[in-house]
């Protein structure tokens, strides 16, 4: 079996593969959500930071939404809310895979359940200097109807990349599949991919996140900085668009649900626009 997972302590979840640490998912009620940290590409690569100085609350990949029916989940301030994992994650293993999946409850600071989320993380076997995962988040409205509300702060799925891989630092490079290169031209902007690639302790690393066709909103807008941030977010188009006349909230009416799906590659070394469009392009044939 090349997969394996060891739980570490409660709350606290390893996935390997070969014996080799891939990811650790960190589900304790000690954080105000759950996510994975730290996150490795090919090689041993440690690609992603938890804690950020400048935004405490970027943790390494996560999931997570700055208006929730008015609610703010993503920040860590005094009144966000924060996301439960309400049972331990059911893992799968496979001969070329590892499935995960947890059920997560978002709820207010004062206690009240916004809505349920259905994760469903694959890590799939690497490929020489590429590594695969599968993300996908279902949110079910079991409580009434849900807001998501129109903010740029948030990302269905978000990453902060390691310090040394930033744009802002110098060397580290995002680019999108729109033809746009560095944060002017990425951040706020709509693409089927973006990708994060910078330097890790003298090698080359990159982040590429694939947007999925049957997604709400396709394709997606990138709120992603030179500092760091990564994230996949259709919501916030008010500022994104630079108008106050259009409104990116959307509604699940209670007993619906709305499901995203993306694929992340983790890559060692650089990766070129064609390549990663051959690569996306396989994703969006299976």
């Amino acid at each position: 079996m090349v997969f394996s997972i060891r739980l570490v302590k409660d709350g606290f979840l390893e996935v390997l593969e070969n014996d080799s640490l891939v990811a650790t998912y960190r589900y304790s009620e000690n954080f105000s959500k759950p996510y994975f940290y730290p996150l490795y590409a090919p090689g041993g690569i440690m690609i992603t930071r938890d804690e950020a100085p400048d935004h405490i609350h970027h943790r390494s990949l996560w999931t997570a939404h700055g208006s929730v029916n008015g609610i703010d989940v993503w920040s860590e301030g005094p009144q966000a809310g924060f996301i439960r994992c309400i049972e331990p994650p059911v893992v799968s293993l496979r001969e070329d895979r590892c499935i995960l999946n947890s059920i997560n409850v978002w709820i207010s600071k004062s206690g009240d359940n916004l809505m349920k989320e259905y994760r469903t993380v694959i890590f799939w076997k690497s490929m020489g200097s590429i590594r695969f995962i599968d993300y996908e988040v279902e949110f079910r409205a079991e409580y009434g109807d849900v807001v998501l509300g129109d903010t740029k702060e948030g990302g269905i799925i978000a990453v902060r990349v390691l310090d040394s891989m930033r744009e802002s630092v110098g060397g580290g490079i995002i680019m999108n599949s729109e033809g746009g290169i560095g944060e002017p031209k990425c951040w706020g902007k709509r693409a089927k991919w973006c990708d994060y690639t910078g330097r890790v302790n003298g090698n080359i690393a990159g982040i590429t996140i694939f947007d999925n066709p049957n997604n709400p909103r396709y394709p997606t807008y990138w709120h992603v900085r030179a500092y760091g941030l990564f994230a996949a977010n259709c919501f916030g188009l008010s500022a994104f668009e630079g108008r106050r006349d259009i409104d990116g909230s959307m509604r699940i009416k209670n007993g619906s649900s709305i499901k995203f799906r993306y694929r992340i590659m983790l890559h060692k070394g650089k990766l070129s626009r064609d390549e990663i469009e051959e690569y996306y392009s396989e994703y969006v044939s299976i």
